[in-house]
Parts: C-alpha cells; sequence; structure tokens
C-alpha cells in the first residue's frame, strides 16, 4: 500500500551551494566567506589611524600605496609621504608601472591628460591630448594604453615618448570601429589585450614594430561594462551577462558568481585585492551601494556587510566611512550587522506531489532566524545550530527560499539540510 505521505531530506553540504548544483537555483552570501568546506563570518574593520586630507572625495590603493583624491582641488596627495601632485579634471584611475632600478612609476589617467607622476618630488609630467584613459601596462619593455579605438605605445625603455613618435620608437594605431572604445588594457600571457566595449581585440608584439599585429577575438557575452581585476593568469570583469573570466583564449562566465543582485546598468570599479580576489564597489538592483569579492579559488561571489563612502583595493582593501579610513581585515561582524545566506532550492527531484517544507537544520555553529519563503507566504522561526528548526504547517511549494541571518561572529556554516513533505496526487 504507497503512504500518503513520504518525508525527504534534502541534504546541501557548503562546499556543494552553488546555483546549478543539485537542488540549488540560486545562493547569495551577506558577510560570510568560505573557510575549507564551511562558511564563516567575514571581513571586518579596523582603523588605520590615518588622517585624510579635508575635502577628500575618493581613496585609491595602488599596490601598496594609498591615494587620497580631492576633486575640487584637482590633486591627489599620496599618503604614505603626504605628496600633492596637482592633476586635471576628471581622474579616472592611477596605474603604476614597474620603472629602472626597481622603481615604480604612477600614472593619473584623467579625462582629457595623463599624468607622470614623479618619484622624488611632487611635479609631473602631462602628456595631452590623453594617449591613454583606460590603462598603462609594460610589456617587452615599452608601455601600452588606449583611448576610444586608437592604442599608443612609448618607445622601449623610454616611458615618456608618448607623443614623440619615430619608426621604431612610440607610436599609436587606430583599430576596427566595430568593437567600440576601449574600456582596459590588460597584459597576460606574453600579449597585451584591448577589452573594449563590445569585444577583445589581442596584440602580438615583440622587439620591432613591423612585425605587431593585432586581431579581433570572439565575445559572445555583449558588453563590457567594467576594467579587470588581473588575478594570476586570468582577467575578471563585468559584462551584460554578469561577471566573466578571460585566460587570452576565450571568455566565459565566471563560476559562483552571484551577482544577480548588482544592477549592471550602473558603473562599477574593480580591483584586484592581495592578489588573490576580485574587489568591486557596486550599486545593487534595490539602489543600495555594496563592496562584492569574488574568489576564483573557492568560485564565490559574496558582498560585504560594511556602510562605505568609497572603497578602493590592491595589496589591502581600504574603505572610508564617516571620514574616516578603515582597512579591511579579520574576521567581524558589520557594526550593527549581521551576517546571512539567501538560497533557493528546486524540490522537483523528490517527484510528483504537494511538497511542504516542514524544518530547516543547519550543521555548525550559531545562532539563526530561519525564514522560509513558498507559494504560501513566509514564515520564520529561531534556533541554534544542530537542532531542528521547524515552521509551524510547513510551506507549501516546489521552490522554496531559504533566509539564514545570524548575529554571532564565531558562526560556521557546514551543511544545510531541509526536511520536506510530499504528499502522493490521488
Amino acid at each position: 500500500m504507497t503512504p500518503a505521505a513520504v518525508r525527504r531530506i534534502v541534504r546541501v553540504p557548503v562546499g556543494a551551494l552553488r546555483a546549478g548544483e543539485g537542488s540549488v537555483v540560486r545562493v547569495a552570501l551577506t558577510h560570510l566567506r568560505a573557510e575549507g568546506e564551511a562558511l564563516v563570518c567575514a571581513e571586518g574593520l579596523e582603523e588605520t589611524g590615518i588622517t585624510l586630507p579635508s575635502l577628500t572625495t575618493d581613496v585609491l590603493c595602488v599596490g601598496s600605496t594609498l591615494f587620497a583624491h580631492r576633486s575640487t582641488r584637482k590633486s591627489v596627495t599620496r599618503l604614505d609621504n603626504n605628496r600633492t601632485y596637482l592633476i586635471g579634471e576628471g581622474l579616472l584611475r592611477i596605474a603604476r608601472c614597474p620603472a629602472a632600478a626597481g622603481d615604480v612609476t604612477f600614472f593619473a589617467l584623467c579625462e582629457g591628460a595623463l599624468y607622470q607622476l614623479s618619484s622624488v618630488g611632487i611635479s609631473t609630467t602631462k602628456f595631452e591630448p590623453a594617449p591613454t584613459t583606460s590603462n598603462v601596462v609594460l610589456h617587452h619593455e615599452r608601455l601600452f594604453g588606449g583611448a576610444d579605438e586608437r592604442m599608443e605605445y612609448t618607445a622601449p625603455l623610454d616611458f615618456s615618448s608618448w607623443t614623440e613618435y619615430s619608426e621604431q620608437g612610440a607610436g599609436w594605431c587606430r583599430m576596427s570601429s566595430q568593437c567600440g572604445a576601449i574600456v582596459d588594457v590588460v597584459a597576460l600571457r606574453d600579449r597585451v589585450y584591448f577589452l573594449r566595449e563590445h569585444g577583445i581585440t589581442r596584440f602580438t608584439g615583440y622587439s620591432d614594430v613591423y612585425n605587431f599585429r593585432l586581431d579581433e577575438m570572439a565575445f559572445p557575452f555583449g558588453s563590457i561594462l567594467s576594467r579587470a581585476a588581473v588575478i594570476g593568469e586570468e582577467a575578471y570583469f563585468f559584462t551584460s551577462a554578469g561577471l566573466c573570466r578571460f585566460d587570452g583564449s576565450g571568455v566565459r562566465r565566471a563560476e559562483g558568481a552571484a551577482d544577480e543582485d548588482i544592477d549592471l546598468a550602473q558603473p562599477a570599479r574593480v580591483d584586484a585585492a592581495q592578489g588573490k580576489l576580485l574587489a568591486a564597489s557596486v550599486k545593487k538592483k534595490d539602489g543600495t551601494s555594496a563592496v562584492y569579492l569574488y574568489d576564483p579559488v573557492a568560485q564565490r561571489g559574496r558582498y560585504l556587510g560594511h556602510a562605505f563612502e568609497s572603497f578602493s583595493a590592491g595589496d589591502e582593501m581600504y574603505l572610508v566611512n564617516g571620514g574616516t579610513l578603515f582597512r579591511v581585515t579579520g574576521q567581524a561582524l558589520p557594526q550593527g550587522g549581521t551576517c546571512c545566506m539567501k538560497t533557493q532550492f528546486s524540490l522537483t527531484s523528490l517527484g510528483e506531489g504537494e511538497k511542504r517544507t516542514e524544518a530547516v537544520f543547519v550543521r555548525g555553529t550559531g545562532t539563526f532566524t530561519a525564514q522560509l519563503c513558498g507559494e504560501d507566504g513566509a514564515r520564520s522561526v529561531q534556533g541554534r545550530a544542530g537542532e531542528w528548526l521547524d515552521f509551524a504547517a510547513g510551506v507549501r511549494g516546489e521552490s522554496v527560499t531559504l533566509t539564514l541571518t545570524c548575529a554571532d561572529e564565531d558562526v560556521r556554516i557546514e551543511e544545510i539540510a531541509l526536511r520536506v513533505r510530499r504528499e502522493d496526487r490521488v
């Protein structure tokens, strides 16, 4: 005799908690990060003790060097030595390139001009019109950059020769117009790649300019919407299809990006953090600003819960809140905030019949508020990890969304389990 109802347990280890894997349709992490095969509380903040110049409008972390930008003063201040450089309007980016004798050269990329910042004083060298507004990269002893649809490069070992054109010295090339303006320039696997509005142009070139070659690469993801974070031998950037990764041979969606909440119509500042994470300041679809992080090793996208006015990343991650400069570090809850995991599950694999999710179990540590949303609304319950959290009468639906919220700094989530009652159809 077939029973009128059966109960099934749907178990999902955190290591398999990714959209498209098993019963998981979607997952969003706020102030949680991967630690081995578990999720724990994400990074906290510590004050740097650095006093920002008055009227600072932005902070920019370039490698290990911090700059404060004051747009009304048309200046940037290097915070490790308090040198202030006068630049033009519309600062787009500060880029760095290795120079002779192990030194580093910084360039301020502005809307109408490029400024090379002196490493010994506060003077700048201005190049106008701007040879590049996207980036500066070093490739075979030359600097490469790009603006609009035009690629420019310096002479070998002469980083001030942007406009001193000669046969084997500095030069430029106008690209085909079909891919649009240059968004960013990256150097990967002994090539230079120009990320453009609607495609990627690959540059191959060594010492002799007569061997320089440009060719277009297939790009099936619509438009490139942000500059890139280069991590290892891959570049990560936002497209109209979401976060993508590029290894020099092709573009693919970033696995586990969990970027559905990002408003891709809004600009995003994208940096590489600590050489291992994509870190981006983004706008979410609900209108709030957020710090989004993507870990290529764990293949997880997540959000930090800190409020901020400005965010930038390099060797460290920094944010400004209330005029105070903080370093993102350690493990701590955001001020007055919580950790949150929101996961949508599909229960169709359990067979035909009405399904009611009766309870949820969290293996790990912490006290949680669990909200379950289905076809007949949402129900909430509170309890601790290691015990079944029961929902009165259950929540009906072939698809249910579980939101776990925790205010414990030592939270740890190792596995999620749902107890589902399936009622057979007559």
